[in-house]
């Protein structure tokens, strides 16, 4: 008779082999294949459970066969909210009832607006909206000051659209209305004659006409004099001021280099305190620079710049400490208002006025910016349609300008179309504007085509994702490491969100902590797997038994590998299968495959059956209770450490006492001492079961004398 252990290892030394063997069967092969097709067609429990054969197969793959007739028990099963620690399935002792549930989707996915990663994608493409704004600004500053020198007529600088359009924005004169013949009779005019055109428009903007035509030399007939260029360099530094200053709604880095550069230029030429107060744009440069916004009187100022130091009851130290003595520091004013020395600043003096304001001048807006996050934050989360979007302004304005949208001039049925769209569909409203701006806008959002909040298109499913976390959790804090839990926990809550803003296979391998927690979470040692090898895991067809993936002896990679949401071309992809994913159904018809090899193994060798069905749930063995809740776990541990029967009529806390005096259960973790367990198992199993019919049939479900099924259905619904 061969051994126990021989045949054991004849199937475990390549497993890979045996369970392809097993899949060409023609009953399995068959049952695959009707399951493969008809799982997607199924929509509610009932129709689940009302098809026999579905049904049967799922069952069996869980190792929860001998259970098929409790269609009302799995029924409650089936519906429990794995997320509710008091849901029907998660009171249950024996974990593979959770582990059905898991494997499919009968509770639909949460409809969001947004998913946290999206919220983080819109806010980043605000802050990237600000940088292009401010870039913008400089490259269009620096395109003027160069194309305004070539310029030698009217006509010259009114058939540029460029530099046109930059000049009536500068001058906040960008009107539709605005005709060429209109602007030369505006450009033309002498701003000196009061009975001159621009002189004599009656129009709410003709102040910023009037403004336009003074920093422009063209003389009537629209050319220039001898000598004469469309601007000197005071006009053009007065243009570019203008448009830095009114175009972006905010202060920009040209801007503040603008002002420092007058700050720097001028400051010179102060001669007392009033000549430095009275100047409005040197007095909000040094408020800025020394953080002193709030203040609003230029008496306060004058009062602080004019602080006699050497007095501890001068004005700066009393009133305001070392925040009004450092102001008062970098200026040279005597008491009375004059300067002391020969000048208002040093050179030194003026190097750390315009440092502090090249670190704060944007401060104000940064505060402004923390708290629209904060508000669009608080209010997404309670949008349920694209028409509550419209209906929250602050909420809808903040969306569009992150996408680089004008509200002013954007159509709201444009935007309800793009957010509508489906992306999977080349002819969608977003697809068809071949803009980036209105895929990016309908990516970060989840509304159905009436508008309505839908549940998100994510790399993996809801349920996969709190899965993999929870697998994470239950990996890093077993064998009592509870102390790793409050660390374990945050990774997770990181993985969850940073999974939600991948989009692409790419976007998920250049993140190596969310790759390493995927293994991790498998009880894989992501030091032993390197970013080419994950690359070709996920460039696999897990269709074709060719495959990279499909090559692997590990099924761990195929069960990565199916857990996304990828087409081939690596971005995200809706499957509409029905009750069970992808992910589910690869796992699934997997399982399947294992306990048909199992079961076909006892057939010969019982002993190897329970060997091999050991070696199986190993790594979900996260304590001894996990031992003690599976009769057939129990059997491989009793039979290895010749233990009777007997002991489990012992209190559960001794007989947990008994199973880790005995085994070190991170052992099971290491292949090799796992190997060398199941080894003794094999041995202490043929010393004890030498002849006659093997009793472990029955610990399988075997009709020779098995436990019965009530008493089956009594046992699942104990919790220790």
């Amino acid at each position: 008779m061969v051994s126990t252990y021989l045949s054991y290892n004849i199937i475990s030394r390549d497993m890979k082999a045996q369970l392809d063997r097993v899949a060409k069967q023609p009953e399995v092969s068959r049952e695959d294949q009707y399951y493969q097709d008809n799982i997607g067609k199924v929509k509610t429990v009932d129709e689940f459970v009302g098809n026999y054969r579905l049904f049967a197969y799922a069952m069996k793959a869980y190792g929860l066969e001998d259970m098929t007739y409790a269609a009302a028990f799995m029924k409650k099963v089936l519906n429990s909210d794995l997320n509710d620690d008091k849901s029907f399935a998660n009171l249950l002792t024996d974990n593979r009832y959770r582990k059905f549930a898991q494997a499919f989707q009968f509770t639909a996915a949460t409809a969001v607006a947004q998913t946290s990663g999206q919220t983080d994608d819109l806010i980043n493409h605000y802050k990237q909206s600000i940088l292009d704004q401010a870039d913008a600004v400089s490259t269009a500053n620096s395109a003027f000051k160069t194309g305004i020198a070539t310029v030698t007529s009217v006509d010259d600088l009114l058939n540029n659209e460029q530099l046109r359009t930059y000049a009536l924005k500068a001058f906040s004169v960008d009107s539709p209305y605005w005709s060429k013949d209109f602007l030369t009779k505006v450009l033309t005019s002498d701003v000196n004659d009061p009975a001159s055109y621009v002189n004599t428009l009656a129009i709410p903007d003709a102040g910023n006409y009037k403004a336009m035509a003074a920093a422009f030399n063209f003389n009537a007939s629209g050319t220039l004099d001898t000598g004469v260029t469309a601007q000197d360099a005071a006009q053009t530094t007065s243009t570019i001021e203008a448009y830095t200053f009114s175009v972006p709604d905010r202060l920009t880095p040209a801007g503040a280099d603008l002002n420092k550069a007058y700050f720097e230029a001028n400051i010179g030429s102060v001669t007392d305190v009033d000549g430095l107060v009275n100047d409005a744009r040197m007095l909000d440069y040094i408020k800025t620079a020394y953080g002193l916004d709030k203040l609003n009187l230029k008496s306060e100022f004058k009062n602080i710049l004019t602080s006699d130091l050497a007095d501890p009851n001068n004005y700066a130290t009393t009133f305001g400490g070392a925040n009004y003595e450092a102001l008062t520091r970098d200026f040279n004013f005597n008491p009375d208002g004059s300067i002391n020395g020969a000048s208002a600043q040093t050179a030194a003096q003026t190097s750390v006025t315009s440092s502090q304001y090249m670190t704060r001048y944007d401060d104000a807006d940064s505060v402004a910016d923390e708290g629209l996050y904060t508000y669009y934050k608080s209010n997404i989360g309670s949008m349920d349609s694209v028409e509550e979007l419209h209906g929250t302004g602050k909420v809808y304005n903040f969306i569009l300008a992150a996408y680089g949208f004008d509200p002013n001039t954007t159509s709201a049925k444009v935007i309800d179309q793009t957010l509508e769209s489906d992306l999977t569909d080349p002819k969608s409203f977003a697809n068809m504007q071949k803009d980036k701006r209105y895929t990016d806008l309908a990516a970060d959002f989840n509304f159905d085509a009436k508008g309505a909040k839908t549940a998100p298109l994510l790399a993996q499913s809801q349920q996969t994702m709190q899965q993999i976390a929870s697998d994470y959790v239950v990996g890093m804090t077993r064998y009592d490491h509870t102390d790793q839990k409050d660390q374990a926990t945050k990774d997770a809550t990181a993985y969850t969100t940073g999974i939600q803003a991948v989009k692409t296979v790419s976007d998920f391998l250049s993140d190596r902590k969310l790759v390493d927690f995927v293994l991790q979470s498998k009880g894989i040692d992501p030091k032993t797997v390197d970013d080419d090898f994950m690359k070709k895991l996920f460039a696999s067809d897990l269709s074709d038994p060719k495959s990279f993936a499909n090559q692997q002896t590990d099924h761990r990679f195929i069960d990565i590998v199916s857990s996304f949401n990828f087409d081939a071309k690596g971005n995200i992809a809706q499957r509409d299968t029905g009750i069970q994913d992808h992910y589910g159904q690869m796992n699934t018809d997997y399982l399947y495959l294992q306990q048909t090899l199992e079961t076909d193994t006892g057939e010969d060798s019982p002993g190897a059956r329970l060997a091999l069905y050991f070696k199986r749930m190993a790594p979900s063995i996260n304590s001894a209770y996990d031992i003690l809740g599976d009769t057939a776990l129990l059997e491989v541990f009793r039979t290895a450490f010749e233990l009777p029967p007997e002991m489990s009529t012992m209190a559960i806390d001794k007989q947990s006492t008994l199973v880790n005096k005995y085994l070190n259960l991170q052992d099971l973790q290491d292949p090799a001492k796992l190997d060398k367990f199941i080894s003794r198992f094999t041995s202490m199993y043929d010393l004890a079961n030498s002849t006659g019919q093997d009793p472990i049939l029955s610990l399988f479900g075997s009709s020779s004398g098995g436990i019965s099924a009530d008493t089956l259905l009594a046992v699942a619904q104990l919790k220790y």
